[in-house]
C-alpha cells in the first residue's frame, strides 16, 4: 500500500514554499503574463537563496545535485528525503506560478546532468546557466536507449 501522507518533518518546508508562492510568485504572476519576454528580476533574490542553501549543504538537492553534493562530501550513501523535499517544494511553488518557477536558471534536466558528471572546471563554467539536454533523434523518438549518435574526438580541444 502506498502512503500518500506528507511526512511531518517536511511540513515546515511545504509551508515555506507555500509562503514563497503567495508572497513572491503570485504577486508578479500577471505582470509577467503580460510582459512575457521580460526577465523577472524579482526572482534573483529567490534564486540566490536557493543557491545559498545548496552551497551550504543545508539542502543536498534532488537527483544528480544530491549525488554530486554527497560525492563532494565523501558520503557515497543516499540522502534520504532530498528528492521528496524538492518535489514538495516545487509542487507548492508551481501553485504560485509554474512559468515563473521555470524561469530560474539551474533547475532543468541539463543542469542535473552537469551536476552528476561535470568536473570542477565545467561546473564553474556552467554555474548559473540554463542547460538543456536533447535525448532524441529521428529513429529513436523518445526512447533514449535507442539513440545511436556518438561523439568522436576530432582535434586537441
Amino acid at each position: 500500500m502506498i502512503n500518500l501522507e506528507i511526512p511531518r518533518k517536511f511540513e515546515p518546508l511545504v509551508g515555506q514554499a507555500h509562503t514563497v508562492a503567495v508572497e513572491v510568485l503570485r504577486p508578479i504572476s500577471r505582470k509577467y503574463d503580460a510582459a512575457e519576454h521580460e526577465y523577472p528580476k524579482e526572482l534573483d533574490m529567490l534564486a540566490a537563496l536557493i543557491d545559498g542553501l545548496d552551497d551550504g549543504g543545508s539542502s543536498s538537492g534532488a537527483g544528480a545535485s544530491g549525488v554530486s553534493q554527497a560525492a563532494k562530501n565523501g558520503d557515497g550513501g543516499n540522502r534520504n528525503g532530498s528528492n521528496i523535499a524538492s518535489v514538495l517544494s516545487i509542487i507548492e511553488m508551481c501553485w504560485g506560478d509554474v512559468g515563473l518557477l521555470l524561469t530560474m536558471p539551474r533547475q532543468g534536466l541539463g543542469n542535473s546532468a552537469i551536476a552528476a558528471v561535470a568536473d570542477d572546471e565545467q561546473k564553474e563554467r556552467f554555474a548559473g546557466k540554463w542547460a538543456a539536454m536533447a535525448i532524441t533523434e529521428p529513429e529513436a523518438g523518445s526512447d533514449s536507449a535507442a539513440i545511436r549518435t556518438t561523439a568522436v574526438l576530432d582535434g586537441d580541444e
